[in-house]
C-alpha cells in the first residue's frame, strides 16, 4: 500500500550540485581520506568516497573550491554521518552527512 511518502523528497534544504574535491579526516589515528563533495546544502552534504564510516560517526570534512578567478577558501566543517550506501557497480560509497559546525 502506498502511503504517499515513498519517493517524496524529505529534505527541506535545497541541494546545490558541486563535484568538488574533498577530504574526510576521521578521528586519529586514522589518516585523511579522499572524497568528492557531490552536493551541498545549508545543513549537509553528500560525499563519494572509498571510506566506509561508522553509523553516526563524526569527522571533519574539508571541501576544496574549484580553481578559477572567483575561487574561495576551502570549507572546513565537522559533520555527522546520516547515511552510507554503495554506489552501483563500484567501490565508491555515497555518504550523506549533517553539518554540525563550520570550522573555517
Amino acid at each position: 500500500m502506498n502511503n504517499g511518502f515513498g519517493d517524496r523528497e524529505r529534505r527541506t534544504a535545497v541541494r546545490i550540485p558541486l563535484g568538488s574535491e574533498a577530504f574526510i579526516q576521521p578521528t586519529p589515528p586514522h589518516p585523511p581520506r579522499k572524497a568528492r563533495c557531490v552536493d551541498l546544502s545549508v545543513d549537509g552534504m553528500t560525499l563519494h568516497t572509498v571510506y566506509v564510516p561508522r553509523p553516526d560517526e563524526i569527522f571533519e570534512v574539508i571541501v576544496r573550491p574549484h580553481d578559477g578567478p572567483l575561487a574561495a577558501s576551502p570549507m572546513h566543517v565537522r559533520a555527522q554521518v546520516r547515511r552510507c550506501f554503495p554506489v552501483n557497480g563500484s567501490q565508491i560509497y555515497e555518504v550523506g552527512v549533517k553539518i554540525l559546525e563550520v570550522l573555517k
